[in-house]
């Protein structure tokens, strides 16, 4: 029968999975189930108290390209949930949101934010979330207006 474990960091962050053949014993190899060693989400949570905990974020958008004319918007909603996947309605906290390496604080209600962007400028930039304990990151494609 296989052993699953978390492997922490001294801050106790999991920063890996392991499917080992005995048992083995470390204050650093947290014991887990099978479910939660196959659940991606479980990377980069922290373990308090005997428990994992993590905030994660989802960034959708109602398209990934738009064209460069200023008038195209962009629609974006950035999701806040714990590591299981489960939206956290409770989270009002501002999200750090960096768009072309620009950051900015935007405002979380109910466990949820959203932006518009346009540009005027062809080209590609990156739109991402900073400070949590799962990022996103999303590619965001610009037409020239022509």
């Amino acid at each position: 029968m296989p052993n699953y474990y978390a492997q922490i960091d001294a801050d106790g962050r999991v920063e890996g999975l392991s499917e080992l053949s005995g048992e083995v014993l470390s204050e650093l190899l947290i014991p887990i189930d099978e479910e939660h060693y196959k659940n991606p989400n479980l990377m980069f949570t922290r373990y308090v108290h005997g428990a994992f905990e993590g905030i994660h974020s989802d960034i959708r958008a109602d398209k990934t390209t738009i064209t460069g004319d200023g008038k195209d918007v962009l629609t974006l909603q950035i999701v806040v949930s714990d590591w299981k996947g489960q939206l956290l309605r409770e989270y009002n906290e501002p999200i750090l949101v960096e768009v072309s390496g620009i950051q900015q604080q935007v405002k979380c209600s109910d466990g949820a934010a959203e932006i518009t962007i346009t540009s005027e400028e062809p080209g590609e930039f990156r739109v991402r979330t900073l400070g949590l304990d799962r990022n996103a990151e999303m590619k965001v494609v610009v037409n020239s207006g022509n």
